[in-house]
């Protein structure tokens, strides 16, 4: 679906853009989160395509949504065990990580994609 993608894009793009602010602003701590959050775009959008190239219709949708439920399990076993260690900064990469997945799922299913 274009809207979807033209969503992806632009949010890559409008991150891109806070990522490039920043780093001019000396906040290259900051700068690397958004960098993380424009890393999970990227890989929603290729996981998507490549979806896309492989199925048809209805199947594209169920088979994407499955994918992204499957993709941030390693990163919530991750998030726990930064939880234990009290690794405050892997903790803020892995909800950064988790936070952006549910943001474009939620898009997605709210484009009806």
């Amino acid at each position: 679906m274009q809207e979807f993608i033209s969503y992806i894009d632009e949010t890559i793009d409008r991150l891109q853009k806070e990522e490039q602010s920043l780093l001019e602003s000396d906040r290259k701590d900051e700068a690397n989160f958004v960098k993380i959050r424009v890393n999970i775009c990227d890989i929603c959008k290729t996981i998507y395509n490549a979806t896309a190239k492989r199925f048809s219709g209805e199947a594209v949708k169920e088979e994407y949504l499955r994918q992204l439920t499957r993709l941030p399990e390693n990163w919530k076993i991750s998030l726990e065990k930064a939880r234990q260690h009290e690794d405050v900064q892997k903790i803020l990469i892995e909800e950064a990580k988790l936070e952006t997945l549910e943001a474009i799922k939620a898009k997605f299913i709210e484009l009806g994609a």
